[in-house]
Protein backbone atom coordinates (compact mmCIF):
# COMPACT_ATOMS: atom_id res chain seq x y z
CA UNK A 1 0.00 0.00 0.00
CA UNK A 2 3.26 2.01 1.22
CA UNK A 3 5.71 2.61 -1.07
CA UNK A 4 8.98 2.50 1.51
CA UNK A 5 12.34 3.00 1.22
CA UNK A 6 15.14 1.90 4.16
CA UNK A 7 16.68 5.20 5.03
CA UNK A 8 21.20 5.05 3.89
CA UNK A 9 21.65 6.18 7.19
CA UNK A 10 23.37 2.71 9.58
CA UNK A 11 22.39 1.47 12.83
CA UNK A 12 23.22 4.24 15.86
CA UNK A 13 24.35 3.23 18.91
CA UNK A 14 21.85 2.08 20.65
CA UNK A 15 21.02 -0.57 17.97
CA UNK A 16 17.08 0.60 17.09
CA UNK A 17 16.50 0.52 13.08
CA UNK A 18 16.41 2.96 11.06
CA UNK A 19 13.53 5.47 10.22
CA UNK A 20 11.11 4.50 6.97
CA UNK A 21 10.33 6.97 4.65
CA UNK A 22 6.84 6.73 2.83
CA UNK A 23 5.23 9.29 0.83
CA UNK A 24 1.34 9.33 2.01
CA UNK A 25 -1.25 9.14 0.33
CA UNK A 26 -4.15 11.39 0.24
CA UNK A 27 -6.64 9.97 2.08
CA UNK A 28 -4.13 9.43 5.02
CA UNK A 29 -2.85 12.66 4.84
CA UNK A 30 -6.99 13.82 5.29
CA UNK A 31 -7.33 11.40 7.87
CA UNK A 32 -4.59 12.85 10.02
CA UNK A 33 -5.53 16.51 9.62
CA UNK A 34 -8.99 16.16 10.38
CA UNK A 35 -7.37 14.49 13.60
CA UNK A 36 -5.24 16.95 14.65
CA UNK A 37 -7.59 19.56 13.92
CA UNK A 38 -9.64 18.28 17.14
CA UNK A 39 -7.28 19.68 19.21
CA UNK A 40 -5.83 23.08 17.47
CA UNK A 41 -6.18 25.84 15.59
CA UNK A 42 -3.25 25.77 14.68
CA UNK A 43 -2.65 26.71 10.60
CA UNK A 44 -0.17 23.86 9.33
CA UNK A 45 2.49 22.96 8.78
CA UNK A 46 3.14 21.56 12.54
CA UNK A 47 5.44 19.35 13.84
CA UNK A 48 4.22 15.53 14.22
CA UNK A 49 6.28 13.84 16.42
CA UNK A 50 8.39 10.76 14.10
CA UNK A 51 4.66 11.09 11.95
CA UNK A 52 5.06 13.88 9.51
CA UNK A 53 7.42 15.96 8.55
CA UNK A 54 6.32 19.11 6.21
CA UNK A 55 8.16 20.27 3.90
CA UNK A 56 8.17 23.37 1.68
CA UNK A 57 6.18 22.02 -1.02
CA UNK A 58 3.95 19.60 0.98
CA UNK A 59 3.14 16.76 3.37
CA UNK A 60 5.73 13.99 2.26
CA UNK A 61 8.58 12.60 4.75
CA UNK A 62 9.10 10.76 7.15
CA UNK A 63 7.23 8.32 9.18
CA UNK A 64 7.50 5.43 11.76
CA UNK A 65 4.99 2.81 11.88
CA UNK A 66 5.66 1.79 14.90
CA UNK A 67 5.14 5.20 16.41
CA UNK A 68 1.28 6.33 15.21
CA UNK A 69 0.52 9.24 17.58
CA UNK A 70 -2.49 8.64 19.76
CA UNK A 71 -5.26 11.62 20.27
CA UNK A 72 -3.79 12.67 23.63
CA UNK A 73 -0.59 12.40 22.19
CA UNK A 74 -1.46 14.90 19.12
CA UNK A 75 -3.57 17.06 21.79
CA UNK A 76 -0.12 17.40 23.86
CA UNK A 77 1.92 18.25 20.22
CA UNK A 78 -0.38 21.12 19.63
CA UNK A 79 -0.56 22.85 22.92
CA UNK A 80 3.05 22.80 23.04
CA UNK A 81 3.14 24.52 19.19
CA UNK A 82 0.88 27.10 20.37
CA UNK A 83 2.86 27.82 23.46
CA UNK A 84 6.64 27.91 21.58
CA UNK A 85 5.32 29.33 18.36
CA UNK A 86 7.88 27.05 16.39
CA UNK A 87 7.13 26.00 13.10
CA UNK A 88 8.78 23.17 11.42
CA UNK A 89 10.37 23.98 7.46
CA UNK A 90 14.05 23.55 7.81
CA UNK A 91 17.38 23.28 10.51
CA UNK A 92 19.14 26.75 10.68
CA UNK A 93 20.40 28.98 13.40
CA UNK A 94 20.11 32.65 13.50
CA UNK A 95 22.44 34.69 15.81
CA UNK A 96 21.06 36.36 18.66
CA UNK A 97 22.09 40.10 19.87
CA UNK A 98 24.23 40.37 22.72
CA UNK A 99 25.66 42.91 25.06
CA UNK A 100 29.08 44.64 24.98
CA UNK A 101 31.37 41.75 23.94
CA UNK A 102 31.75 39.55 20.80
CA UNK A 103 29.93 36.37 21.79
CA UNK A 104 27.25 35.43 19.82
CA UNK A 105 24.38 33.02 20.76
CA UNK A 106 22.99 31.14 18.16
CA UNK A 107 19.03 29.56 17.87
CA UNK A 108 17.56 26.80 16.09
CA UNK A 109 14.61 28.59 14.31
CA UNK A 110 12.96 25.82 12.81
CA UNK A 111 13.04 22.50 14.80
CA UNK A 112 11.80 19.10 13.73
CA UNK A 113 12.59 15.48 14.44
CA UNK A 114 14.82 14.02 13.47
CA UNK A 115 16.90 16.87 13.71
CA UNK A 116 20.34 17.52 12.04
CA UNK A 117 22.28 20.91 12.07
CA UNK A 118 25.37 22.40 10.74
CA UNK A 119 27.24 24.72 13.92
CA UNK A 120 27.65 27.96 11.78
CA UNK A 121 30.68 28.52 13.96
CA UNK A 122 32.88 26.07 15.81
CA UNK A 123 32.39 25.12 19.34
CA UNK A 124 35.01 27.19 21.65
CA UNK A 125 35.77 26.28 24.95
CA UNK A 126 33.34 27.64 26.83
CA UNK A 127 30.22 27.63 25.14
CA UNK A 128 27.00 25.99 26.21
CA UNK A 129 24.43 23.81 23.94
CA UNK A 130 21.12 24.08 25.42
CA UNK A 131 18.24 21.53 24.60
CA UNK A 132 14.94 21.93 25.69
CA UNK A 133 11.64 19.63 25.14
CA UNK A 134 9.22 17.36 26.54
CA UNK A 135 8.74 13.56 26.20
CA UNK A 136 5.31 10.94 26.24
CA UNK A 137 4.73 8.14 28.23
CA UNK A 138 5.35 5.91 25.48
CA UNK A 139 8.72 7.01 24.90
CA UNK A 140 11.55 4.73 25.33
CA UNK A 141 15.22 6.71 24.24
CA UNK A 142 16.14 9.53 22.38
CA UNK A 143 20.11 10.57 21.47
CA UNK A 144 21.92 13.96 21.28
CA UNK A 145 25.19 13.88 19.08
CA UNK A 146 27.85 15.79 18.28
CA UNK A 147 29.18 15.01 14.65
CA UNK A 148 32.57 15.67 13.10
CA UNK A 149 32.24 16.52 9.00
CA UNK A 150 28.05 15.24 8.59
CA UNK A 151 25.33 14.52 11.14
CA UNK A 152 25.13 10.64 10.63
CA UNK A 153 26.65 7.72 11.27
CA UNK A 154 28.15 7.21 7.79
CA UNK A 155 31.80 6.23 9.12
CA UNK A 156 32.69 10.11 10.53
CA UNK A 157 33.92 10.70 14.11
CA UNK A 158 30.93 11.20 16.74
CA UNK A 159 32.95 13.13 19.53
CA UNK A 160 29.70 12.79 21.97
CA UNK A 161 26.74 10.60 22.38
CA UNK A 162 24.40 11.27 24.31
CA UNK A 163 21.40 8.12 24.61
CA UNK A 164 18.78 8.97 27.39
CA UNK A 165 17.08 5.72 27.89
CA UNK A 166 13.87 5.30 29.35
CA UNK A 167 13.87 1.63 28.81
CA UNK A 168 16.87 1.06 30.44
CA UNK A 169 16.52 3.90 32.95
CA UNK A 170 19.99 4.67 32.07
CA UNK A 171 22.00 7.62 30.65
CA UNK A 172 24.56 6.73 28.29
CA UNK A 173 27.32 8.66 26.83
CA UNK A 174 30.27 7.44 24.21
CA UNK A 175 31.82 8.32 21.23
CA UNK A 176 32.93 6.94 17.65
CA UNK A 177 35.69 7.31 16.33
CA UNK A 178 38.15 5.44 13.78
CA UNK A 179 34.73 3.41 12.67
CA UNK A 180 34.68 2.16 16.04
CA UNK A 181 32.32 2.83 19.49
CA UNK A 182 34.21 3.09 22.35
CA UNK A 183 32.96 2.18 25.62
CA UNK A 184 30.03 3.53 27.06
CA UNK A 185 29.74 5.10 30.19
CA UNK A 186 26.27 4.77 32.05
CA UNK A 187 24.50 5.96 35.10
CA UNK A 188 20.94 6.71 36.32
CA UNK A 189 18.60 8.73 34.10
CA UNK A 190 16.97 11.19 36.01
CA UNK A 191 14.55 12.58 33.42
CA UNK A 192 10.95 10.48 33.56
CA UNK A 193 8.82 9.65 31.02
CA UNK A 194 6.20 12.29 30.11
CA UNK A 195 7.95 15.21 31.86
CA UNK A 196 9.74 18.10 30.24
CA UNK A 197 13.43 18.84 30.16
CA UNK A 198 16.27 20.78 30.28
CA UNK A 199 19.68 19.79 29.00
CA UNK A 200 22.96 21.15 28.98
CA UNK A 201 26.37 20.48 27.04
CA UNK A 202 29.67 23.28 28.26
CA UNK A 203 32.51 22.82 25.76
CA UNK A 204 35.87 22.36 28.16
CA UNK A 205 39.06 22.26 26.61
CA UNK A 206 39.39 19.23 28.06
CA UNK A 207 36.02 17.65 28.72
CA UNK A 208 32.11 18.29 27.81
CA UNK A 209 29.73 18.50 31.47
CA UNK A 210 25.95 17.73 30.59
CA UNK A 211 23.62 19.05 32.92
CA UNK A 212 20.18 17.79 32.69
CA UNK A 213 17.07 20.54 34.35
CA UNK A 214 19.94 22.73 35.57
CA UNK A 215 22.09 20.07 37.91
CA UNK A 216 25.16 18.78 36.67
CA UNK A 217 25.82 15.07 35.96
CA UNK A 218 27.61 14.12 33.91
CA UNK A 219 32.05 15.08 32.89
CA UNK A 220 32.70 13.32 29.70
CA UNK A 221 36.79 13.68 28.83
CA UNK A 222 37.32 14.36 25.19
CA UNK A 223 38.17 11.43 23.20
CA UNK A 224 38.31 13.53 19.96
CA UNK A 225 39.44 17.15 19.59
CA UNK A 226 36.83 19.25 20.92
CA UNK A 227 37.77 21.67 17.85
CA UNK A 228 35.96 18.57 15.20
CA UNK A 229 32.90 19.17 16.03
CA UNK A 230 30.61 20.58 13.23
CA UNK A 231 27.07 19.24 13.39
CA UNK A 232 24.12 18.67 15.56
CA UNK A 233 21.71 15.53 15.82
CA UNK A 234 18.90 14.74 17.88
CA UNK A 235 16.29 11.93 17.14
CA UNK A 236 14.12 9.52 18.77
CA UNK A 237 11.29 9.53 21.16
CA UNK A 238 11.19 13.67 22.31
CA UNK A 239 9.33 16.36 21.25
CA UNK A 240 12.28 19.55 20.76
CA UNK A 241 10.85 23.16 21.54
CA UNK A 242 14.59 24.91 22.05
CA UNK A 243 18.11 24.69 21.12
CA UNK A 244 20.53 27.14 21.10
CA UNK A 245 24.43 27.20 21.51
CA UNK A 246 26.79 30.03 22.91
CA UNK A 247 28.40 31.73 25.81
CA UNK A 248 31.77 31.81 26.85
CA UNK A 249 34.16 31.81 29.97
CA UNK A 250 32.94 35.26 31.71
CA UNK A 251 35.08 36.90 34.36
CA UNK A 252 33.34 37.35 37.68
CA UNK A 253 33.78 40.27 38.71
CA UNK A 254 31.97 41.23 34.95
CA UNK A 255 31.04 44.72 33.78
CA UNK A 256 30.53 45.50 29.70
CA UNK A 257 28.08 47.79 28.32
CA UNK A 258 25.14 47.56 26.37
CA UNK A 259 25.40 47.30 22.52
CA UNK A 260 23.24 49.14 20.60
CA UNK A 261 20.35 52.03 22.41
CA UNK A 262 21.28 49.74 26.33
CA UNK A 263 18.27 47.95 27.81
CA UNK A 264 15.79 50.05 26.49
CA UNK A 265 11.86 49.03 27.20
CA UNK A 266 11.15 46.34 24.86
CA UNK A 267 14.85 44.37 25.74
CA UNK A 268 14.90 41.66 28.18
CA UNK A 269 18.36 40.43 29.91
CA UNK A 270 19.02 37.41 30.09
CA UNK A 271 21.94 35.97 32.31
CA UNK A 272 22.61 32.26 32.39
CA UNK A 273 24.66 31.11 35.71
CA UNK A 274 25.02 28.79 38.49
CA UNK A 275 25.59 30.11 42.31
CA UNK A 276 29.22 28.26 43.70
CA UNK A 277 28.76 25.33 45.85
CA UNK A 278 29.45 27.49 49.00
CA UNK A 279 27.73 30.51 47.41
CA UNK A 280 26.80 33.32 49.97
CA UNK A 281 25.30 36.19 47.85
CA UNK A 282 25.90 37.28 44.25
CA UNK A 283 24.49 40.51 42.62
CA UNK A 284 23.68 42.21 39.30
CA UNK A 285 23.52 45.94 38.70
CA UNK A 286 21.93 48.02 35.48
CA UNK A 287 24.05 50.95 35.45
CA UNK A 288 22.90 54.47 34.03
CA UNK A 289 25.72 56.14 32.09
CA UNK A 290 26.12 58.40 34.98
CA UNK A 291 26.85 55.43 36.82
CA UNK A 292 23.94 55.78 38.61
CA UNK A 293 22.21 51.97 39.35
CA UNK A 294 18.51 51.47 38.52
CA UNK A 295 18.33 48.46 39.61
CA UNK A 296 20.89 46.08 42.32
CA UNK A 297 19.77 42.36 42.09
CA UNK A 298 21.05 40.69 45.39
CA UNK A 299 20.30 37.29 45.94
CA UNK A 300 21.55 36.49 49.45
CA UNK A 301 22.12 32.61 50.40
CA UNK A 302 22.56 33.02 54.08
CA UNK A 303 19.31 35.06 54.48
CA UNK A 304 17.21 33.43 51.94
CA UNK A 305 16.11 36.14 50.23
CA UNK A 306 16.49 38.35 47.19
CA UNK A 307 16.78 42.12 48.00
CA UNK A 308 16.06 44.66 45.28
CA UNK A 309 16.88 48.39 45.03
CA UNK A 310 18.24 51.40 43.76
CA UNK A 311 21.44 53.73 44.20
CA UNK A 312 20.50 57.26 43.07
CA UNK A 313 23.02 60.36 43.59
CA UNK A 314 24.96 57.92 45.80
CA UNK A 315 22.31 57.47 47.80
CA UNK A 316 20.42 53.78 48.18
CA UNK A 317 16.65 54.08 47.82
CA UNK A 318 14.43 51.44 50.49
CA UNK A 319 15.08 47.59 50.07
CA UNK A 320 12.47 45.61 48.34
CA UNK A 321 12.76 41.73 49.94
CA UNK A 322 9.06 40.84 49.02
CA UNK A 323 9.51 36.55 47.70
CA UNK A 324 11.82 33.70 48.50
CA UNK A 325 14.87 32.88 47.06
CA UNK A 326 14.14 30.78 44.24
CA UNK A 327 17.88 30.17 43.66
CA UNK A 328 20.44 27.28 44.72
CA UNK A 329 23.48 26.47 45.52
CA UNK A 330 25.50 24.16 42.39
CA UNK A 331 22.07 24.19 40.73
CA UNK A 332 21.77 26.38 37.37
CA UNK A 333 19.43 29.15 36.45
CA UNK A 334 17.73 31.12 33.42
CA UNK A 335 17.74 35.06 35.00
CA UNK A 336 15.49 37.29 32.84
CA UNK A 337 14.99 40.90 33.08
CA UNK A 338 12.67 42.46 31.49
CA UNK A 339 12.44 46.36 30.41
CA UNK A 340 9.05 47.56 30.70
CA UNK A 341 7.78 51.32 30.51
CA UNK A 342 6.87 50.89 34.06
CA UNK A 343 8.59 48.41 35.76
CA UNK A 344 11.40 45.74 35.46
CA UNK A 345 10.13 42.43 35.10
CA UNK A 346 11.65 39.46 36.93
CA UNK A 347 11.58 35.73 36.08
CA UNK A 348 13.75 33.04 37.33
CA UNK A 349 13.65 29.41 34.75
CA UNK A 350 10.93 31.01 33.02
CA UNK A 351 8.59 31.56 36.36
CA UNK A 352 8.37 34.90 37.12
CA UNK A 353 9.24 36.36 40.73
CA UNK A 354 8.96 39.65 40.96
CA UNK A 355 8.17 43.46 39.36
CA UNK A 356 10.52 45.80 40.25
CA UNK A 357 9.01 49.78 39.58
CA UNK A 358 11.46 51.98 37.70
CA UNK A 359 12.76 55.12 39.65
CA UNK A 360 14.87 56.35 36.79
CA UNK A 361 14.79 56.82 33.26
CA UNK A 362 14.07 53.36 31.86
CA UNK A 363 15.40 54.38 28.86
CA UNK A 364 18.84 55.11 30.13
CA UNK A 365 20.04 51.46 31.08
CA UNK A 366 24.14 51.04 29.44
CA UNK A 367 26.02 48.69 31.65
CA UNK A 368 25.92 45.82 33.33
CA UNK A 369 27.67 44.29 36.37
CA UNK A 370 27.65 41.02 38.03
CA UNK A 371 29.82 40.42 41.27
CA UNK A 372 29.51 37.86 43.91
CA UNK A 373 29.77 34.14 44.28
CA UNK A 374 28.76 33.18 41.02
CA UNK A 375 29.83 31.21 37.48
CA UNK A 376 28.10 33.11 34.62
CA UNK A 377 27.69 30.57 31.44
CA UNK A 378 25.77 33.11 29.25
CA UNK A 379 24.56 36.44 29.07
CA UNK A 380 22.70 38.13 25.99
CA UNK A 381 19.60 40.85 25.35
CA UNK A 382 16.79 39.90 23.15
CA UNK A 383 13.49 41.69 22.39
CA UNK A 384 10.79 41.06 25.33
CA UNK A 385 8.73 37.89 24.66
CA UNK A 386 5.16 38.27 23.89
CA UNK A 387 2.73 38.43 27.21
CA UNK A 388 0.01 36.69 27.25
Amino acid sequence: MFRRRRSKSVASADGRRGYESVKLPAFVRSIIMAEVKKYTSIIFPIPLFKLLSIKNRGLTDQICPKTWLLPQQLKLLAKQQQESGSSSRSHEFNPIETIGDSTVWHFAKYINIPYRSQLTERIEPGQTLIIRGSTIEESKRFNINLHKDSPDFSGNDVPLHVSVRFDEGKLVFNAFTKGAWGKEERQKNPIKKGDSFDIRIRAHDSKFTISINRKEVKSFEHRIPLQSVSHLSIDGDVILNHVQWGGKYYPVPYESGIAADGLIPGKTLVIYGTPEKKAKKFNINLLKKNGDIALHFNPRFDEKSVVRNSLINGEWGNEEREGKNPFERSIGFDLEIRNEEFAFQIYVNGERFASYAHRVDPHDIAGLQIQGDIELTGIQVVPNAPTA
